[in-house]
């Protein structure tokens, strides 16, 4: 089975769903490009970059969503490590790392009050079944010698089906995997630049 096809039975988004019900109309998935698009250079590197544990959760609409965590996991470590602020990313806590993470990314369905909540740009609804919206918050938690450092931002995916358009000037992805390859990955590099910064310090 292909990773686009163990990801759409994963259930990770509505947008799966509108992939498998659009029958013979063209659907395409659009970044909300509403958060900013980072590259590494983006991220200030440390002197040496740390090995990091890392507990990390799919949920949908709260709730754990083991497939989709398993698929997305491999993504989750991949952006940690090509971050260039960790020398590892290990799956499991304990263990000799020098920072302990703990992150979640939530996908919660979303309505025309998109825009008003937080999440992306605000695109006009069209007829039913025309565009659907997926709304993820990514909470990323940092522990680090006694200091313990949150960070949480929100995004958007866009699903369109038929004629609908998409964000404008916003190239549709070339598959649903390398959406969810960038959407995941973009979230957490967001998330490390918002800790970079002191995002949510708290000392213990």
């Amino acid at each position: 089975m292909s990773t686009t096809a163990r990801i759409l039975r994963a259930g990770l988004s509505a947008a799966a769903c509108a992939f498998l019900l659009s029958g013979c109309l063209s659907t395409k998935l659009y970044i909300d490009p509403a958060l900013p698009t980072l590259s590494k250079a983006d991220l200030a590197a440390p002197g040496e970059p740390a090995s990091a544990n890392v507990l990390y959760e799919f949920r949908s609409k709260g709730t754990t969503n083991s497939a989709a965590t398993t698929e997305t996991r491999p993504i989750v470590l991949a952006a940690l490590t090509n971050s260039g602020l960790y020398s590892s990313a290990t799956a499991g806590a304990g263990g000799d790392a020098d920072v302990a993470l703990t992150i979640t990314i939530d996908n919660i369905p979303l309505d025309e009050n998109a825009a008003a909540k937080g999440f992306g740009t605000g695109l006009t609804f069209g007829a039913v079944g025309s565009l659907v919206t997926d709304g993820y918050v990514c909470n990323v938690k940092e522990t680090r010698g006694g200091v313990v450092r949150e960070a949480s931002v929100k995004h958007a995916l866009h699903t369109t089906i038929g004629n609908h358009s998409g964000p404008e000037g916003v190239k549709p992805a070339a598959s649903y995997a390398e959406a969810v390859d960038t959407l995941v990955t973009q979230m957490v590099w967001n998330a490390l630049k918002k800790l970079q910064g002191g995002d949510k310090t708290v000392s213990r």
